[in-house]
């Protein structure tokens, strides 16, 4: 009846303070989120929460499901940390990617590294995360790799390579044409982006972080997606080169470059403190170089 997924999107909702905002976080829509605490509300025989309450107000049954999941979610993690200790021989992590740009190049390194490194698995969640620094931080994921560094002083981090985020744009788009792209040029374009808030894009906060954005945000799932939808002349959006390489190759879209010197990010990967054998995971991080795509480069920002 009552599942850890339900006790994830209670706390997740207590931490958000609204369905749409717990959708948005979860990587789920609105209506399928409601859909499952109905269900839930429907098997207890009890109402959770107040929906037309802002921010969200728990009801006393939600609020004592709340304190129940606040125990057992640390404890559920604490555990799966002891079952996976350092000494452990036959020990497994699971790794998280924040960009789905990151699949066709993670598979084989994570291949390689298996067979150099065959007492520790690293398994690959296939299950994106747009928040997984804080999945990180309470012990349902093991390993991250981003290029948002947060809440840095509570994890070991190991710098990997700087990726370029380039603009993509349909071939008809004006901005095809565009011999240099300001972030003027975006104030009121339709950008297609993962599902997360603005604050935390790359391209809103590190290239247009001072324009008032009057255009449209729209979230798109899966980054395959959102090359289809560009094409398709939907919106424009950006993503690392080596994603986009293969499209423009075959004309069905154009990619610019932001800025004189490009939008570069640095990619790092995340571990909370001894998770495992540090020499394990630093072997981890140089593999993981060594595979990076040949459109990136080596880091060249302190961390």
């Amino acid at each position: 009846m009552l599942e850890l997924k339900h006790l994830k999107t209670l706390t997740t909702l207590a931490k958000t303070g609204s369905l749409q905002a717990a959708a948005l976080d979860l990587c789920v829509t609105q209506s399928a989120l409601s859909h499952q605490l109905g269900q839930l509300e429907q098997r207890l025989g009890q109402t959770l929460f107040q929906r037309k309450s802002q921010p969200l107000q728990f009801t006393a049954s939600g609020q004592a499901l709340l304190e129940l999941a606040q125990r057992v979610l640390p404890d559920v993690a604490n555990t799966l940390r002891q079952l996976q200790q350092p000494g452990d021989t036959n020990a497994t992590l699971v790794l998280s990617v924040e960009c789905h740009a990151c699949f066709h190049w993670i598979l084989p390194a994570l291949r390689l590294y298996r067979q150099q490194n065959p007492a520790l698995t690293i398994t690959l969640s296939h299950e994106i995360e747009h928040d997984a620094v804080s999945s990180l931080l309470t012990g349902e994921l093991d390993i991250v790799l981003t290029t948002d560094l947060r809440q840095a002083d509570k994890l070991q981090v190991y710098p990997l390579f700087e990726l370029e985020l380039v603009l993509l744009v349909s071939p008809d788009h004006p901005l095809a044409q565009a011999e240099q792209i300001t972030p003027a040029l975006l104030q009121h374009e339709v950008i297609l982006s993962y599902p997360i808030p603005a604050e935390r894009q790359d391209l809103f906060r590190c290239f247009m972080p001072d324009l008032s954005f009057k255009g449209q945000l729209k979230a798109v799932a899966q980054g395959s997606q959102i090359v289809q939808l560009v094409a398709a002349g939907q919106g424009i959006a950006a993503l690392p080169r080596w994603m986009a390489e293969p499209f423009a190759s075959q004309g069905l879209l154009v990619s610019k470059t932001l800025g004189t010197a490009g939008l570069w990010r640095p990619m790092y990967l995340l571990h909370r403190p001894n998770q495992a054998p540090a020499s394990a995971l630093a072997a981890l991080a140089e593999v993981l170089r060594q595979a990076a795509p040949e459109s990136t480069r080596p880091v060249q920002l302190p961390i």
